[in-house]
C-alpha cells in the first residue's frame, strides 16, 4: 500500500492499484484482503490524529477489533486502481466507530464498510473504560459521513442451528499478530475456506458480517463450525438476490470465538 496519503475533512485517503496476491483464479480480491486493507488503513488513519499505536502503546494500550460488516458493490478486480478511504465517527454506545470505502479511479463505489473497536490494556488482557482513553481522540478528527447507514451489528449462531464441523486449524506463526494474538483477518481467511475453491468462484460475496468475541493463541486448536441460512427475499445493495447465506462460528473448546455471516449472490 501507498505511504502518500490525503487528509481532507478527517478522511484519510490512499491510492492504490489491487496486486495479483490479493485476488483469487477469477481475478476478484478476496474478503481477507480487504480485511487487511481494512486493517492496515484503521492503523495508518489514526496516527496523524495521536491515537495510533506508537501513541496508545506506551500507555499498554492497543486497539481492537469487535466488530466488521463490509458489502461487495463491485467486487475490485486486479490491477485496478482504487481510491480508498477511511474515517472515525466517534463513539456509539460502547465501542469507537470507525468507517471504510473503496472506489473505482473513475468515483465507482466497489467496497463499503463499517467497524466497531475497543482498546485492550495489553498487560491485563483486559478492556479500557472509554473514560480512560477519549481524551485521545480530538473532538475535530471525526467524520460522520456513513459508508453504512448502522454500526455493525452482533453476529450469532442461531439456537435451532445444527452447524456442522466444516474444520480445525492449529493456529501458528502466520495466524499471530503485533499484539500477539490471532489477526482478525485470518478469521475471515478461515471462513471463507469452509466453501469450496468451486463455491468460492462461482459466486460473488456480497456481503460480509463478523463479531470477535474472544483472543486466540499459536498452539490452539480452533474448530470451525458452519450451517446454511434462509435466503428467501433476501437481496443485496443493488436488489440482486441472495443465493446463498451461511453462518460460521470458530471454537476453542466450549468457547465462541468468532462468528461470522457470509452472503452471495450470483457471479457479476
Amino acid at each position: 500500500m501507498t505511504k502518500d496519503y490525503e487528509l481532507v475533512g478527517g478522511k484519510y485517503t490512499v491510492r492504490d492499484v489491487v496486486p495479483c496476491y490479493d485476488v483469487d483464479s477469477t481475478l476478484r480480491i478476496r474478503p481477507v484482503a480487504f480485511m487487511n486493507i481494512a486493517q492496515e488503513m484503521a492503523t495508518r488513519a489514526a496516527e496523524p490524529f495521536g491515537f495510533g499505536y506508537d501513541d496508545l502503546i506506551k500507555k499498554d494500550m492497543a486497539w481492537v477489533l469487535s466488530r466488521m460488516h463490509f458489502r461487495f458493490v463491485d467486487v475490485p478486480r486486479w490491477k485496478e486502481e482504487l481510491v480508498i478511504s477511511t474515517w472515525h465517527k466517534g463513539i456509539v454506545g460502547p465501542f469507537f466507530i470507525r468507517d471504510f470505502s473503496v472506489c473505482g479511479a473513475d468515483g465507482s463505489t466497489k467496497v463499503l464498510g463499517t467497524s466497531s473497536w475497543v482498546v485492550l490494556d495489553i498487560k491485563k488482557r483486559s478492556m479500557v473504560r472509554i473514560a480512560d482513553f477519549v481524551d485521545m481522540i480530538p473532538e475535530d478528527s471525526a467524520c460522520h459521513e456513513d459508508a453504512l447507514e448502522k454500526p455493525a451489528a452482533k453476529v450469532m449462531m442461531p439456537r435451532t442451528a445444527q452447524p456442522r464441523l466444516a474444520q480445525s486449524v492449529k493456529l501458528g506463526y502466520s495466524d499471530i499478530d503485533l499484539n500477539a494474538h490471532t489477526n482478525n483477518a485470518r478469521y475471515i481467511h478461515y471462513a471463507t475456506e469452509c466453501f469450496t475453491c468451486d463455491e468460492m468462484c462461482e459466486m460473488s460475496v456480497a456481503d460480509v458480517m463478523i463479531t470477535f468475541n474472544h483472543e486466540t493463541y499459536a498452539g490452539e486448536i480452533l474448530d470451525i463450525y458452519m450451517v446454511d441460512t434462509e435466503t428467501d427475499g433476501l437481496v443485496d445493495a443493488s436488489g440482486k438476490p441472495i443465493v446463498r447465506s451461511s453462518i460460521i462460528e470458530g471454537k476453542v473448546g466450549d468457547q465462541q470465538v468468532f462468528c461470522a455471516k457470509l452472503m452471495f449472490v450470483e457471479r457479476r
